[in-house]
């Protein structure tokens, strides 16, 4: 392939009656498929100039997925915008990145530039697209400001393809299941890598791990699986009542350190499936990946890549084995630039680029993160890493998930704040996870305060929502001072 979603001509013909695409009560055929994709393609043409930016403000996946390949099949630029967004922060976006179209759920809509009448001496405008050019920009959610918009090239996709194949050996399972929204990097990947490879794709309008559960169940021709360790965890308990699905055949997960607990009844629940673990960033595509076999030392988030260079401190002299710094990733998967939002954390060096995440290498090369420098808490002095508290608190066999939020506090500038979802019936304490963390932890890096929340609040990715947790936190403290 030279362009994301070049091959679809040739599915459509082979398989025209095949389903392509599921959402809820929507699916899709090839034939259909390529048919609505063209239709917008040709929208776009109209509208739109090549290169030109293309908002993409949509909650239903069947139609954000359309407008995408439309997108990169015509040489424009898809920005793929969070619906859930305040009103005030999408405005702020549009205005940062001045798209030539906004495509929302009322239609084609002008965007901050005027509708574009191709002349017909444009001789560029319906050339196909070339490896080099940019196709997708995906924003960063964040807690505060404008959320960072990182654009990729479809150079930098393919390889991602192709390292997908290298080290998944992607499974021949015919179905490709994506638990959560597409504006999350991991499962907008996992979908369209799935179409262009000709596979089934069913994206869940929202997650509901029991329904969810029951369709992998039903998954004739097997299934791979892309998803969160959170929600992996969610899935363990809803099959314990619905039991295993065999039908997965791999389950990639990404977006947070998996808990050696929680991959155990991953495996429980997918009896005949590869587990695999990766991480990366919407910056870098794959830094690592942990498969199965190769039994990573505990704790780490794997050994590079194929075809990836990790250094850490600094990539012209690296620290040494086991000291923590920034990490740095060299590859052919990297993001282009930033279109909008302040990324004070990302750093080019040479073809070197670190992007906030910190972390050590053991002698053998598995990287294991240490923190990341956005969230650092500073409280009394000392720097404090979330993640590391986080990864203490998520030992214990009661706390099924856990979030650790920096608080100002007029004596120590900040203080340390957890907040713990117990696993089910736990009967667990503060008092019992305080004595658990003076255990593991340094004095100073202790949560002055744990608190024990029914349920965590997720993104529609399905990860932890640390902005809405600390939100809830903030309205406790109020609410407990009035």
């Amino acid at each position: 392939m030279t362009f994301v979603g070049e091959r679809f001509e040739e599915f459509a013909a082979r398989s025209p009656d095949k389903t392509a695409l599921t959402c809820g009560a929507c699916a899709l055929t090839w034939q259909t498929l390529l048919a609505e994709i063209r239709t917008s393609e040709e929208i776009l043409r109209r509208c739109t100039a090549r290169e030109g930016r293309v908002a993409l403000c949509l909650s239903d996946p069947a139609a954000l997925l359309v407008w995408f390949f439309a997108c990169a099949r015509t040489a424009r630029i898809a920005m793929v915008l969070d619906p859930d967004w305040p009103a005030g922060r999408l405005s702020d976006v549009l205005e940062a990145t001045a798209p030539e179209l906004v495509i929302d759920a009322s239609g084609p809509g002008t965007g901050h530039l005027a509708r574009v009448d191709p002349s017909p001496a444009d001789k560029d405008r319906d050339l196909a697209p070339q490896e080099g050019d940019l196709f997708y920009a995906g924003f960063t959610s964040g807690t505060t400001g404008l959320p960072k918009g990182y654009i990729r090239t479809h150079g930098s996709w393919l390889r991602s393809f192709a390292l997908t194949d290298t080290e998944f050996r992607t499974s021949e399972a015919e179905r490709v299941l994506l638990p959560g929204r597409l504006t999350h990097s991991l499962h907008l990947y996992g979908a369209v890598d799935g179409l262009c490879r000709g596979q089934s794709v069913v994206v869940a309008p929202k997650f509901d791990p029991r329904r969810l559960l029951e369709e992998l169940k039903a998954a004739a021709g097997g299934a791979i699986l892309y998803a969160t360790p959170t929600q992996l965890h969610y899935f363990a308990e809803a099959a314990r009542r619905l039991g295993p699905a065999p039908t997965v055949r791999q389950v990639l997960a990404s977006g947070a350190k998996w808990r050696d607990g929680d991959r155990s009844a991953a495996a429980n629940v997918f009896p005949k499936a590869r587990l695999i673990e990766f991480y990366g960033a919407s910056e870098t595509s794959f830094i690592t990946v942990s498969l199965p076999e190769e039994s990573p030392p505990d704790g780490s988030v794997g050994r590079a890549a194929s075809g990836v260079e990790i250094a850490v401190g600094d990539p012209r002299a690296p620290a040494p084995a086991r000291t923590s710094g920034d990490v740095w990733v060299r590859s052919g998967l990297l993001f282009s630039d930033y279109i909008c939002g302040a990324a004070a954390d990302t750093r080019w060096q040479d073809d070197w680029l670190t992007f906030g995440d910190r972390g050590y290498l053991d002698e053998n090369g598995h990287l294991f993160l240490t923190g990341r420098s956005g969230r650092m808490i500073v409280t009394a002095g000392l720097n404090v890493y979330p993640e590391e508290v986080e990864a203490v608190l998520s030992e214990h066999e009661a706390v099924a998930i856990a979030v650790v939020i920096g608080f100002d506090d007029p004596v120590r500038g900040q203080r340390v704040e957890a907040a713990i979802q117990p696993t089910d019936a736990s009967g667990i304490s503060d008092v019992d996870l305080m004595r658990h963390c003076r255990s593991r932890l340094a004095a100073g890096k202790l949560p002055r305060r744990i608190h024990i929340m029914d349920a965590l609040p997720l993104t529609g990715g399905g990860k932890p929502d640390i902005r809405a947790v600390t939100e809830a936190l903030q309205a406790k403290e109020m609410g407990e001072t009035q």
